[in-house]
Order: structure tokens, then sequence, then C-alpha cells
């Protein structure tokens, strides 16, 4: 079943950070993305379990794609990062999308002391948090009737999230879970949605363990051409946390591109969302 989890407000999705000492004081800033990671997805649901009493820990799920759906128009797009949608609308054709800073509201905090709750003084961050509203609006060519984060979850007590709020994403904002059910004709291509982690790998293949995979950039599917800027592109990046301890880093295949072997995911942690295979 599908899964659409939607902010009730702006919301931060990090995927990176950096942290320098000032004069005054030390300032934190980060890469914030239109769609979150696997780890904040595979939280906000084994939050959502605990809390309605289905399990100690989070289902399965593919994806996540970003979802909307207007009067007219119906949309799903895969991650294409840094800061980019590859689309499907209508199930008429593949588009590029940038996600371009006017998306993105910027605000200052300053960080908590967790033991105590009281403020670290002089510690400042920088969030960016993404209006999905505008940017499904301009998407679709009309007003949004749903719009968030879509995931695929092989799960039936997960019907049981439908109308679950919850806190989601950076700085906890909540988040509505609602069960959908998409009608948008597939073109028919297999393309990475999250990072997948592997050993290693090239402009075709990677390689996990003893198993890889063959991959190609996604191309225009009517003009066959390469969408402007795309590239394979690898990162190192972090597993997330457990237990507040932060989980290795490790090198990432970051999405889209299209695998042309028949897997149902790539790399490693996929059973928690990493390297999550869909077809669009």
């Amino acid at each position: 079943m599908y899964l659409l989890i939607t902010p009730l407000g702006a919301s931060a999705f990090k995927w990176g950070g950096i942290s320098s000492i000032l004069i005054s004081g030390s300032i934190n800033s980060g890469y914030f993305e239109p769609l979150p990671l696997p780890s904040t997805i595979h939280g906000f649901l084994k939050y959502a379990y605990i809390i309605n009493g289905l399990g100690k820990d989070a289902p399965s799920f593919k994806g996540p794609l970003f979802y909307a759906k207007g009067e007219k128009n119906e949309v799903w797009c895969v991650h294409h990062y840094p800061l980019g949608l590859i689309c499907n609308k209508n199930g008429s054709f593949l588009q590029f999308k940038k996600v371009e800073e006017r998306y993105f509201e910027r605000r200052i905090g300053i960080a908590l002391n967790r033991e105590n709750k009281l403020v670290k003084e002089r510690y400042i961050y920088m969030e960016k948090m993404l209006d999905m509203v505008n940017l499904a609006k301009e998407i679709l060519n009309e007003y949004p009737k749903k719009f968030g984060i879509l995931i695929e979850v092989n799960d039936e007590k997960a019907v049981k999230l439908d109308n679950f709020v919850g806190p989601f994403g950076g700085e906890s904002r909540p988040a509505k879970i609602k069960r959908v059910e998409p009608n948008i004709q597939k073109i028919g291509k297999r393309v990475l949605a999250s990072p997948a982690i592997i050993d290693k790998g090239d402009d075709q293949s990677v390689y996990w363990g003893n198993e890889s995979a063959k991959i190609k950039i996604i191309h225009d599917s009517n003009l066959q051409k390469t969408f402007v800027g795309q590239k394979v592109t690898y990162r190192l990046i972090s597993l997330g946390f457990d237990v507040n301890k932060r989980l290795p880093v490790r090198l990432a295949l970051m999405p889209s591109v299209e695998v042309l072997d028949d897997k149902k995911a790539i790399g490693y942690s996929t059973e928690k969302g990493w390297g999550s295979l869909v077809d669009i």
C-alpha cells in the first residue's frame, strides 16, 4: 500500500552539514534537499508503529517520491541529487524540475542542551525549510489537493496509520500520514529513489558484497537525451543515529539513476529504505 506523509507546514530535510567557530561563537549550517533521507522516514515510521501499538520497529518501505495531485493533474517525482526532481506527470513524459532557493524559507535557531533543556549560549544554527505547497503548485500548474512524501509499505498493519500525526524531519515538525492510491501510468523505468550504500562503483555499475548492478543515467523519454547537468554521483553519507550514537559514514550512490538489472533494491541496509528502487 502507499502512504503519503504530508508535512503540516514548511519542513527541513538536512542531508549533511558543516560547523565553524566564529568570533561570536559557533554556527552550524547544512545541505538541504527536497526529500528526506531514508533514516528520517524509518525513524518516523518506527515512532508511529510504537505509538499505535503495531510493533517495535518500522516496516520495510520503498521510496521516497515527491507526490502531488490536483483537480486535473497528478505527478510523482524521484529525487535527483542535488536539489532536483525527475517527474512523471500524468504518465505522459519525464521532466526535470530544479528545486530552487525560492522554495525554501531560511530560519535561524539556537541549540538546546538535551539534559537541562536550556539554550546553549552562542550556538546558532540555520535551517532551510521547504515549502512543499508552492513546489507542488508549480509542478502541477494548479493548487494541490494532496501533496507530500510518498512511500510504498509492504505491511497490512500500516493501514492503521491512516490520519496519524507525529513529529517528522528537522526540528520534529508535525506531519500527517494518509493512505492514498496513486493513479499514474508508469513509463517503464526502474530508478533509484534513495541513496544506495555500496562498496564501490563507476559510471556503469555498482558493487556491494558479492553482488552488483548495472546502472545508467536517466534519459528524457521523448527526446532520448540526458537531463541538463545529470551525471552518476557518489558521496560519503551518514546512515543516521542509533540511540543518540551516530552510525558510520559510508560510500553511497546518489539518486537518481536507472537500474538495468531486475532487483528490488541495491546496496546495504535496504530494509531501512536505503537503495530503494521504484518503477516510474
